[in-house]
């Protein structure tokens, strides 16, 4: 997947960049060393994360987000999007 995708992430209600929201949840949870940046209470519990891996969340493009586009919302609650979280969840369970 491009890093230079835009998609509209719904626990912190802002556009940003997968590879963005690749690098928040490698963050720590917690109390973490001094310089070191914790990882956002909206990320900690986020269930998009397989979404975005496996470019299942709509995207646009940096530069057509630039030029005003806007990606739509996921709909979280559609069975495909659904099955591609359990199936997720159940992965990191087993």
């Amino acid at each position: 997947m491009s890093k230079e995708k835009m998609f509209y992430c719904i626990p912190q209600q802002a556009y940003m960049r997968t590879d963005n929201c690749q690098k928040l949840r490698k963050r720590p949870t917690g109390k973490v060393p001094a310089g070191a940046q914790p990882r956002l209470r909206a990320c900690e519990t986020c269930t998009m994360y397989p979404l975005v891996d496996t470019g299942k969340v709509p995207t646009v493009t940096l530069a057509a987000y630039l030029g005003g586009t806007r990606p739509e919302v996921a709909n979280l609650k559609s069975a495909s999007l659904r099955k591609v979280i359990e199936k997720h969840l159940e992965r990191e369970a087993g």
